[in-house]
């Protein structure tokens, strides 16, 4: 690590911090918080809430590297090419990943809890979380594409591609909404969409993936249902509520009272990143989106959580939004690469998803160590700095 990671403006800013949230889901108010406060009294009081957050993450990297070694390249669900019988997901391995997958989310409910109980709570717990969930919300989706595969009998990988940016669209749009209300309003999709992917964990567990491939109504099969149910639930209820929310806040004069231009400044990063890595896919001279959908996916993954975590430390740190990424500049060079040359741009991924992994961790521990220190604790101790 080297250099400054927060400006002294941002440190001023977090200085004066107040975090605002809301959680008006159902199942989350009815089912969820009920379940986490009964289940954070299992941990005990000397247990930092970081370390709740980051084990449950580790949790979810885990379930990615095991479906990336059985199936490396999203074949081992979807396909019926001889070819690909090799990658075949072992049926123990999905309940292995039900058990990871519930665990995760329940460190992620409990977290915040464990700090109200342990009176830890600091603007460094909630960018940790926030930035945590920035990595694992792609993570959890790749893994989800596991389930399906791609084929004949599933969805071609620019299926993925879009169900990907609908999802981190979704992601974003929460952390855009508080930029602009100063108030973080959790998505209702998260609670449900969890435990929705438990629930076919299990029954892939009992059944095999050969239950994901039954029609429901002619060439109609489960695995269209979960594309459409994805794209449904943003487009029907998560973007309306989110409007309505950033209408009232406008109407009550409870926003940040933010200029138009800069209220749709975060949209300029976010939509950039999907534009660059769609033009990479949509004109890769050897089919990169085929080939290896994993690796692109990863890629897409680093950059979206880096432009994510930006915009969650101006947001708390109360300053204006980046426009520009610098990880965008490689992504410029090779697009228009591809369109002037044709060449196989494998490696090229491959080295680009490892510069900006380093770079993005980089990041990442530069900002909680800036945090640590200037509000005096320790990041996975509630010990007190001496």
């Amino acid at each position: 690590m080297s250099g400054s990671y927060l400006t002294k403006e941002q440190r001023d800013g977090f200085q004066k911090y107040k975090y605002a949230s809301r959680d008006t889901s159902p199942l989350a108010v009815y089912l969820m918080h009920p379940f986490w406060n009964r289940a954070v009294k299992v941990f005990p009081m000397w247990l930092a809430p970081n370390v709740m957050t980051f084990v449950g993450w580790v949790l979810t990297v885990a379930i990615f590297l095991v479906l990336t070694f059985y199936d490396p390249f999203l074949v081992a669900a979807g396909s019926d090419d001889k070819s690909h019988e090799k990658y075949n997901i072992p049926q123990w391995i999905w309940i292995f990943i039900a058990i990871a997958h519930f665990v995760a989310h329940t460190l992620d409910g409990c977290d915040g809890k464990q700090a109200r109980r342990t009176n830890s709570s600091s603007p460094l717990g909630e960018l940790f979380d926030h930035g945590i969930d920035s990595m694992a919300i792609w993570l959890i989706t790749v893994c989800a594409y596991s389930l399906f595969g791609q084929g004949p009998m599933s969805l071609t990988v620019w299926d993925y591609h879009w169900i990907m940016i609908v999802v981190l669209l979704g992601f974003y749009m929460a952390h855009w909404e508080k930029y602009i209300t100063g108030v973080l309003f959790l998505p209702w999709a998260y609670d449900f969409s969890q435990l929705i992917l438990l629930g076919i964990y299990l029954f892939v567990y009992i059944f095999g993936l050969e239950f994901l491939k039954f029609p429901l109504y002619k060439d109609i099969r489960l695995t269209h249902f979960f594309k459409w149910t994805t794209h449904l639930c943003f487009f029907c209820i998560f973007f309306p509520l989110s409007l309505r929310n950033i209408y009232k806040s406008k109407v009550e004069k409870t926003d940040r009272g933010l200029s138009l231009v800069e209220a749709l400044k975060p949209g300029v990063p976010l939509f950039s990143c999907f534009a660059l890595f769609t033009i990479w896919a949509y004109y890769s001279s050897s089919n990169i989106l085929q080939i290896n959908p994993r690796l692109f996916f990863t890629s897409f993954g680093i950059v979206f959580s880096n432009i994510t975590c930006s915009l969650i430390v101006n947001t708390m740190s109360h300053q204006k939004c980046k426009v520009f990424n610098k990880m965008f500049i490689p992504l410029i060079i090779i697009d228009v690469a591809l369109l002037v040359f044709r060449f196989n741009e494998v490696y090229v991924l491959a080295v680009y998803t490892f510069v900006i992994g380093c770079i993005h961790v980089d990041y990442g521990i530069g900002v909680v160590n800036e945090m640590c220190d200037m509000l005096k604790i320790r990041c996975f101790s509630l010990a007190p700095l001496n």
